[in-house]
């Protein structure tokens, strides 16, 4: 019998997990992620989509584009370096960020048991 409207052959199989990670790229955002997470997420997916991350500018600009707005904000003036700068100055950034947020949560506990009677 000859082979079926349904069947899929290895190449079909390999082009639609390509395009499907290709997707995922195009569509990949840092959402609940830390820096570390979302740049190997990125450096994952990056290969199924290299026309987009061929150059410095075009790999750099990738990685903003799907970064949380807060942290994509403090980078703006990141506009050099390489794509490891980027990722290590979007750590250094998350990290003062968590600290910021660390500090007014402990400063409302510490007002709001001083302000008990």
């Amino acid at each position: 019998m000859g082979a079926t409207a349904t069947t899929t052959s290895p190449d079909s199989a390999l082009t639609q997990t390509f395009w499907r990670k290709f997707q995922e790229f195009m569509d990949l955002k840092q959402g609940g992620r830390n820096v570390l997470q979302y740049s190997e997420m990125f450096n994952h997916l990056a290969q199924y989509a290299t026309e987009y991350v061929n150059t410095k500018e075009k790999r750099r600009y990738a990685f903003l584009r799907g970064m949380n707005a807060a942290l994509k904000e403090r980078l703006t003036w990141q506009t050099t370096g390489t794509y490891n700068d980027l990722v290590n100055a979007a750590i250094v950034q998350e990290s003062a960020m968590c600290q910021v947020e660390e500090d007014e949560r402990k400063r409302k506990t510490h007002a709001s048991a001083s302000a008990a009677p």
